[in-house]
């Protein structure tokens, strides 16, 4: 007999796909008919880490480096995030488009050691107006101008340091960004549970988290485990499955 089926408050809505390239390596997604795959570049030459996204003959529309998410509408469009490098002026920068408006990047490895060279996180974007949303802002609610192509994606759960000084061996300062683009707000949740919690920084951390159709906040960590946090936001409400050797799938 197979298993149950888990009860409709257990699935994550609006599911998003990352951190590159540990959660997108060999996958794939289907958008109006066509499939689109996540690959390595295969390459050596200090090129380790970035993914790039083939179409249904094989060929490259984009390369993404580390730490990008993403999420894909039926109809081709996709919100793509990430966080700056700076750590004086941290920013998280969303640019949002069409799969059928990207071009055929001819020589990925090319593209992919200028792109290094450059410390660029993508390559292969059209050039459309980008949203950049500073990440030192204190806990609670904040405007956000939001773009009309950003409203069909509703709500944006994204990791960021909130305060400067994260150092990634003793001072945490992550916390869950909640874009909800309908009503033009974000609100910063730190996540007080791992930024005070007896964790090895840099080793462990936060990767990705999710909201239930009930409401609650999912999430998953490098050699931490699944979890899901309490009314807060805060804190851990339970452990799912709490596993120092866990690693993304």
């Amino acid at each position: 007999m197979p298993p149950p089926l888990p009860q409709k408050s257990s699935y994550p809505l609006r599911l998003s796909i990352g951190p590159s390239p540990w959660a997108w390596k060999d996958r794939s997604h289907v958008m109006r008919g066509s499939r689109y795959r996540f690959r390595d570049i295969e390459a050596t030459d200090g090129l380790s880490g970035i993914t790039k996204i083939l179409n249904d003959k094989d060929e490259t529309l984009l390369l993404l480096d580390f730490q990008c998410y993403a999420r894909f509408l039926d109809d081709g469009t996709c919100l793509l995030w990430w966080e700056t490098d700076s750590k004086e002026n941290k920013s998280l920068e969303f640019r949002c488009f069409s799969f059928q408006n990207l071009s055929i990047i001819a020589d990925p490895l090319t593209d992919a050691k200028d792109m290094r060279e450059r410390k660029e996180k993508v390559r292969g974007l059209p050039s459309n107006k980008a949203l950049s949303v500073p990440c030192y802002l204190s806990e609670g609610k904040h405007p956000v101008t939001t773009p009309s192509e950003y409203l069909p994606f509703e709500e944006t759960l994204v990791l960021s340091d909130n305060q400067p000084g994260a150092n990634g061996f003793d001072q945490m300062f992550q916390a869950i960004f909640v874009f909800d683009w309908i009503n033009g707000q974000v609100e910063v949740i730190p996540q007080d549970w791992f930024n005070h919690g007896a964790y090895d920084f840099g080793y462990q951390w936060i990767a990705r988290v999710a909201r239930l159709s009930n409401g609650a906040i999912v999430g998953e960590g490098i050699r931490l485990g699944t979890f899901e946090l309490d009314e807060t936001g805060k804190q851990i409400k339970k452990w799912m499955a709490q596993n120092e050797f866990h690693m993304l799938r």
